[in-house]
């Protein structure tokens, strides 16, 4: 008996999953459909495909960072109450937030009581 023959979608997707791209693989058909429809060319494609690879593997190297930071809880800025502290400048914070002081080799430091918001400040994503 014959076995059937795999379509070129399910050569690539075997590969994929042998490769251990699961990212890439999430994203295969979306791209090949944008292939299909002439969207995108063939370059754009494979492209796109070790972009997903790539951002799927980012994101995994950063939760695996945040679980061993230890950090007391994952906090955005967009979650932080500004209103409740209005002491605190947004502009100066979100200044803060792009990482500046890092190139310019600065220190911050956050002085303040309990629960005014240093730690969401400072962890904040």
């Amino acid at each position: 008996m014959k076995t059937a023959r795999l379509s070129r979608r399910d050569r690539i997707r075997a590969m994929l999953a042998d490769l251990k791209m699961p990212g890439a693989l999430e994203a295969l058909d979306g791209i090949l459909s944008d292939v299909d429809g002439s969207q995108i060319t063939p370059a754009e494609a494979i492209e796109n495909l070790l972009g997903a690879q790539i951002t799927l593997r980012n994101n995994r190297r950063l939760q695996a960072a945040m679980r061993s930071s230890r950090l007391p809880a994952v906090k955005t800025l967009a979650d932080f109450d500004f209103s409740f502290q209005p002491s605190i400048k947004r502009e100066q914070i979100e200044s803060l937030h792009e990482l500046g002081f890092i190139e310019r080799k600065e220190n911050v430091v956050f002085l303040g009581p309990p629960g005014v918001g240093k730690t969401h400040c400072e962890i904040a994503s």
